[in-house]
């Protein structure tokens, strides 16, 4: 497995604001420099000066039934032992539960967690664990039912769960049938070309789920069998052990709420002012806080005396709904910028790992987090990640082909297969053409004076000509195509793993592709970036037998 490490922009400007020229933005992220070792030291002190003994039992005791159940490795159930000792804290990050774990950004998340978190336990000299938390409170099942595959035409290919969601449905509270889940893998069975470890990825999947899984249960199986030889915690906000421990803070946003409103302009503002268009629409009457109705999610809005469940209808006083809260905590839910305000009372978080919408939205969040009395913690950008399966890295090398000119989304038929013979013939039909223009101003010269009719003819002519030689042009384009289908095939195999559908890879295409060429084994392999003095690295990983 060979890696190769460039930086580069994100394309989202306070992302990248925030990776390269953070002197600009400090201020948007409570001077929370994710480079300097120092920010780490005084963040660790802070948390454990603030972090509750009896907070950090209930947490372990709630995880280790949850590790227990998505049949965690040996070396995750250490991890979270780790969690457990009184001077530990943890580096957070976290991601939808999609379908075969979603997008491979999930992955490169989680790598990033592992990695980030072993420096800083080496540099501060205290247990560092990596976290993933697993958003299942998620009510948009658009995002997550679906997954992409090249498949064995080497097009991009969606396999999609048959299950029907309703609105504002929690994927935490949804069971999945068998049906479902043998739908979509045979899906990925009829899609995914023959390889030598495609059993065993279909198999491991399968064996993952269990009878009246969530798919963000599955999602935690599956991320468990990938991440096996890595300590990496796995965290399930919706467990209601872990609920009651974060209902102080939905209590806090619905009591305080236009505490939390005003902080909340405030924090939009300053990003405007400094020049970037906020990452997250405004709503002013979203509390920040959902209410779980029957396992959905409606946004808890102020309205009259007390709040209303937004697309529900249900109102109530304010001190109804804390009465609420207090027998069942589960009944609530955070919005995205209150969510990081709940992963810091939950968990001892010494710093979080994300995307570079996350980035992106964090100084809005940071009005929340003053809003109850804290500070953000230090946000760092994930490693971005390109893998290249063995059939596409022969491919590359068959091509004379290296990942440095394939950067950015390109042509390579166009580019190496039609200009061969394409760019050649369009110049000289071009040269053709300007010469019968020629030959045709110089008659329209020498019998002009005969009428206008010879200047129409002549130009109908000239279209007429123009219109036969194009048409010569495609017919001897198609046949040059035709004559050279399997290297056009071979090079649109790699635009789709590179670029599918003209997308990073690691936004669009699940891990199937890759676990059915090298094997689960190959996953531990993979790299962990580490160095926060060089955040957001792009890896390009060939997976080469």
């Amino acid at each position: 497995m060979k890696c190769t490490v460039y930086e580069a922009p994100t394309g989202n400007p306070l992302a990248d604001a925030h990776l390269f020229s953070f002197d600009r933005v400090h201020h948007l992220y409570d001077d929370q420099d994710p480079r300097d070792i120092a920010t780490y030291r005084a963040r660790a002190e802070e948390v454990l000066r603030t972090y509750a003994d009896d907070t950090r039992a209930s947490l372990v005791e709630a995880l280790r039934s949850f590790h227990a159940q998505i049949g965690a490795s040996a070396a995750q159930n250490r991890a979270l032992d780790r969690l457990a000792q009184p001077d530990a804290v943890a580096v957070v990050t976290g991601q939808q539960a999609g379908l075969f774990t979603g997008p491979v950004y999930s992955l490169a998340k989680a790598l990033t967690a592992i990695g980030v978190a072993r420096e800083l336990e080496r540099r501060l000299e205290r247990p560092v664990v990596p976290v993933f938390w697993i958003a299942s409170e998620d009510h948009d099942a658009e995002e997550v039912n679906h997954a992409h595959v090249v498949d064995r035409l080497g097009e991009v290919a969606r396999i999609q769960l048959p299950h029907r969601f309703e609105p504002h449905q929690m994927v935490y509270c949804e069971a999945l049938t068998a049906r479902d889940v043998r739908s979509a893998l045979n899906q990925a069975d009829e899609r995914l070309a023959e390889a030598s470890h495609k059993l065993e990825a279909l198999h491991a999947v399968w064996s993952a789920w269990r009878d009246g899984d969530s798919l963000a249960m599955w999602f935690a199986r599956i991320m468990a069998k990938l991440f096996a030889e890595h300590g990496l915690v796995f965290f399930d906000p919706c467990l209601p052990a872990i609920r009651r421990l974060a209902w102080p803070v939905f209590r806090r946003a619905l009591e305080d709420v236009e505490e939390v409103q005003r902080r909340l302009d405030e924090a939009y503002a300053e990003v405007e002012r400094a020049g970037f268009v906020p990452e997250v629409v405004r709503d002013p009457r979203h509390s920040t806080v959902f209410a779980v109705i029957d396992g959905k999610r409606f946004v808890l809005e102020t309205g009259g005396p007390g709040f209303v469940a937004r697309g529900h209808g249900e109102a109530g006083a304010l001190s109804e709904w804390l009465e609420r809260g207090d027998l069942d905590p589960t009944g609530f839910s955070a919005n995205v910028l209150l969510r990081p305000v709940v992963q810091d009372v939950v968990l001892p978080t010494l710093a979080y790992v994300g995307g570079p919408s996350e980035i992106a939205y964090y100084p809005l969040s940071r009005g929340v987090f003053h809003a109850h009395g804290r500070r953000m913690p230090p946000v760092i950008l994930r490693q971005r990640m390109r893998l290249v399966p063995p059939s596409v890295a022969r491919l590359m090398r068959k091509h004379e082909l290296s990942l440095d000119e394939l950067r950015h989304p390109c042509d390579l038929v166009a580019g190496r297969v039609i200009a061969d013979v394409a760019e050649p013939l369009q110049r000289e039909i071009d040269g053709w053409m300007e010469r019968v223009r020629a030959m045709l101003g110089n008659l329209e010269a020498s019998y002009g004076e005969a009428g206008p009719d010879v200047r129409a003819i002549l130009e109908r002519h000239v279209r007429t000509e123009e219109r036969a030689w194009r048409d010569l042009e495609r017919r001897v384009v198609r046949a040059w195509k035709r004559r050279r289908q399997d290297e056009i095939r071979q090079l649109r195999q790699i635009e789709r793993c590179l670029f599918p559908d003209g997308h990073p890879q690691e936004r669009r295409l699940c891990p199937l592709n890759f676990w059915s060429e090298v094997g689960t084994q190959a996953f531990s392999e993979l790299p962990t970036w580490s160095s926060i003095s060089q955040m957001g690295p792009v890896l390009d990983v060939v997976m080469d037998n």
